[in-house]
Formats: structure tokens, sequence, C-alpha cells
């Protein structure tokens, strides 16, 4: 029998994926047309979930369950350290600043729908602050709400996905395929925010010590977990690409004008989408806000500061709100900014540590693929490098 645990911990990989990422790829892969987007999706997904399979082997061989800061010290040294830490704030701090915008349209939306006007400083802010207590509130209590959220986020997108194929305009999918060509500058262009779209390898270290599995075991809850946003991804952008024109999906820069235009007239149609990009944004904001959380807690803890929780919940969410705060409408520039910080901390360190790793004489745990894997996951991290100038 499977254990709750590995459940909820494969719908945490999945619902840290789902989230800005599921409402941004609409708008960077239209220019590249159906055929070739759903390719980009399949092709970065491969990468993105062997470089996270890398770091469930250094960690399992490590101190299962143990964070990049102490992983990265043993194994790549004080600088390869720093470097890790450094990626690492600016990842999920920028993941953090994303996801707090594009929620916070939404509250803001939705609080507007029942007569409350507050602006968007406000539901910013609202939307943090009951973020935050149940990050502070624990592991187990974000997995017990995550399942509630990813059930319901599930059911909203069936519900969409149904209607926006059934509309009149669900023809249009077998033609959008050959609007564009596959031009390099585009797919560049996708790259780093698809990337980061299945930017979900932060959870792996809280998420073994939460399970105490196995790496094989552990191994299924990473691909598992990855297929459902990958399946989730391709069926989103499929009725995208049928719903509203490709230029006007890649013209929209925000979440709100982008639900606005799937809902088109109707109504319910409208608030589903509400329901649905709600609930996307929040399993992931919790799943990235929990690593982040842990890692400045422990932090914390070693300098004996308050035991921890405090200065660690402001350190993983006032930068970001004030970064929110201080560039609204900056949605996708957001998630552009994270993808060059997850190339170093995704692909680049776990690499390098995996090519120590696997020299040490007590390794136990290996993913299959040999130096010939290794390389060519660091190319692909190079494309995404150079994909960022």
């Amino acid at each position: 029998m499977v254990s709750p645990r590995f459940i909820g911990s494969t719908l945490i990989v999945a619902g840290t994926a789902l989230g800005a990422g599921m409402l941004a790829i609409p708008m960077v892969l239209a220019p590249l047309g159906l055929t070739m987007g759903l390719g980009l999706l399949l092709f970065t997904w491969a990468f993105t979930t062997f470089a996270a399979l890398l770091l469930l082997e250094v960690n399992i061989n490590h101190h299962p369950g143990d964070n990049m800061h102490n992983m990265s010290g043993h194994w790549l040294g004080k600088g390869g350290q720093i470097l890790a830490d450094v990626g690492m704030i600016f990842l999920l701090g920028f993941l953090l600043m994303a996801y707090i915008l594009g929620a916070g349209e939404l509250l803001q939306s939705a609080l507007g729908y029942i007569g409350l006007d507050v602006d968007s400083n406000t539901s910013r802010i609202l939307f943090t602050l009951l973020a935050g207590i149940a990050i502070v509130l624990g592991t187990s209590l974000v997995d017990q709400i995550n399942r509630l959220f990813f059930v319901t986020m599930l059911g909203t997108f069936t519900v969409a996905l149904y209607a926006m194929f059934s509309s009149p305009a669900a023809g249009k999918v077998a033609e959008i395929s050959q609007v564009a060509d596959s031009q390099i500058t585009i797919i560049l262009a996708a790259l780093p925010v698809l990337f980061t779209s299945f930017g979900f390898m932060v959870v792996i270290p809280p998420l073994v010590s939460y399970t105490h599995g196995t790496g094989k075991q552990f191994s299924k809850v990473v691909l598992i977990g990855s297929l459902i946003p990958l399946v989730c991804y391709s069926l989103w952008f499929m009725a995208c690409m049928s719903t509203v024109e490709p230029s006007e999906l890649a013209a929209f820069s925000g979440v709100q004008e982008l639900v606005s235009a799937l809902g088109g007239d109707s109504a319910w149609l409208n608030t589903v989408l509400k329901w649905f990009a709600a609930m996307a944004l929040l399993t992931s904001f919790l799943g990235v806000a929990l690593s982040l959380f842990g890692f400045f807690q422990e932090i914390c803890e070693r300098q004996n500061i308050m035991k921890g929780r405090v200065p660690a919940i402001a350190l993983t969410l006032l930068p970001p709100l004030i970064m929110a705060s201080s560039a609204p409408g900056q949605f996708l520039k957001a998630l552009s900014f994270a993808g060059l910080a997850l190339t170093v901390l995704a692909i680049f360190i776990p690499v390098a540590m995996v090519w120590r790793c696997r020299q040490a004489p007590e390794h136990s745990f290996t993913i299959p693929g040999g130096s010939v894997s290794l390389i060519a996951c660091t190319a692909f991290g190079l494309l995404l490098v150079f994909a960022q100038f």
C-alpha cells in the first residue's frame, strides 16, 4: 500500500511546478504554434526531470533530507556553498515575487466581486500574510492544505478544459500548428520560462526528510510528480490556442488579462478559470515558500535567533512582497529573472555534486545515464544561459 506521505509528496512536487508557469506558457509558446510548442515542452521536461533526479541522488547519498546549503558545502566547498545559497535565494525570491503578483491580481478581483474595493498593494499583502501563516505552521499542514488545493485545481482545470475545447473556436487548434515557423529566437526566449515552469527541484530535500523513503521510492515520486504538470501544461496550451488567437496570447503580460480573455463573455467560465488560476498559484507558492522558509530557518537556528521561525518567515516573504509592490505588472519578467538562478542551482551545481559524489566509496544510489547524461545536462544548462542574453 502506498503511504499517504508519498502521495502527498507527489502532489507537492506537481503542485510546486503547476503555478505561474501554467499561466505563462501560452504567452511564450503561442508564436511557435502547437506542434513546436508541445515538442519544446517535452524537451524541457526531460532535462528538468533528469536534473531533479541528480539532486535526489546527491541527497540520498549524503544525508537524506539535507538542504542544498549543506550538500553543496560538503561536495563543492565554501565557494560552491556560497554560489548555491545565492542561487537559492534569488531563484525562490523571484518565483515568490511572480506568485505574489499573480495571486494578488486574482485576490483583488475576487474581493471586488463581493464589494470590497482594495488596491493592488493591499491584496498582495493580504495574500502574503495568509499564506505565511500556513508556512510557519509546518510541512504537515502545508501537505494537508496542498492536497485540498490540488484537488480543487484539478477539478476546475478539468471543467475549464472541457468548456474551452467545446467552444465553437476549438476547431482552430488543428490549423494553428501551421501558423509559425520554428524560429530559434522564439525558442530561446521561451526556454527559460519553460524551465522555470518545471522548477520543482527545490522541494526535494524537505520532502525526502518528510517521507523517509529510499532513492528508488522517491524516484517514482519525482517522475510521477513531474509527469502531472507535463500533461496539464500540454492540455492547457492546446486549450488556450483553441480559444484565443496566438497573437493575442503573445501580447499578454499578466494573469488577470489572460483569464479574462480565455473566459470571454461566459461569467461561469470566468469564475472557474479564476478558481483554477488561484489554486495553481497557491499550490506552487506553498511549495516554494516552504523550501525557502526551511533554508532560512536552519540558518537562523544555527545563529540562535529566536529559534528561527520569526526571522525566517520575514526573510522568506518580505523581500518578494517588496519587489512585487515595487514592480507591478512584471509577472513574466520575474519568471525570466528566476530562470538564470535556476539554471545554476538546478543544473550546474547538481551535476558538479554528482560528479564528486560518485567518486565517494560509500556511494549507494545512482541515477542511470553515466557521464554522457551529465555532459548532455550541462550542455542544456549552457543553452539556457545563452538564451538569457
